[in-house]
């Protein structure tokens, strides 16, 4: 099963499959509560962390990123642009759900996929999308109050306003343990935000 890390709650230092369930906002309470009814049967739980990736729009790192960024506009993040922040590509998302749900060793436990750079903080993630665009370098954060008021009149800043915490102070996410057991590393971020910048224009109509 797909899933994320919302579970964990607020978390100092790197996230581990270790780590107790404390979750801080009513997303991460359900989350919680389905891990513990999904222990009653053989499953696999993989979790990453904000996706980016052909196909992923309304994310951290979605459409309000690689978009302004391919017309030359600023790009919007929320949260502090210097803090640590993990992303999990989405070609690897499906790779290691492909692994977890071969390898009986998976079973009746959570595993982190595999990240790379998962210690690069939003600017310099942002930086790379206008690396690969060609483009300077343009963005703006939205902090918790922006994002309050914002929520008044766009469901998805309402829904994001109590998973602030995570892009507001260092989510580390380690994956080691799924790298360790399967062989399986993150796929390069020199590779994936390109593949990702190469695949906007033609879906969207960007030309």
């Amino acid at each position: 099963m797909g899933d994320n890390l919302y579970m964990y709650g607020e978390v100092d230092g790197p996230i581990h499959e270790g780590l107790p369930y404390a979750p801080s906002a009513r997303k991460g309470e359900v989350r919680a509560a389905m891990a513990h009814r999904l222990g009653k049967v053989r499953v696999a739980l993989a979790r990453g962390s904000d996706f980016f990736g052909p196909q992923v729009l309304g994310s951290a790192m979605g459409d309000r990123v690689f978009l302004p960024a391919l017309r030359g506009k600023a790009a919007s993040v929320g949260g502090r642009l210097d803090v640590p922040h993990t992303y999990t590509f989405i070609d690897d998302f499906g790779r290691a759900m492909v692994v977890l749900g071969e390898r009986d060793e998976a079973l009746g436990q959570a595993w982190h996929v595999p990240n790379d750079q998962p210690a690069i903080t939003q600017r310099q993630f942002v930086e790379r999308v206008f690396e690969a665009v060609g483009s300077p370098a343009k963005m703006s954060a939205m902090g918790r109050a922006m994002m309050s008021l914002g929520g008044l009149f766009i469901p998805e800043a309402r829904e994001s306003e109590e998973m602030m915490y995570e892009f507001e102070k260092p989510f580390v996410v380690d994956s080691s343990r799924f790298e360790t057991t399967f062989g399986q590393t993150a796929t390069p971020l020199g590779e994936s935000i390109p593949a990702t910048v190469e695949w906007y224009p033609g879906p969207l109509g960007l030309h």
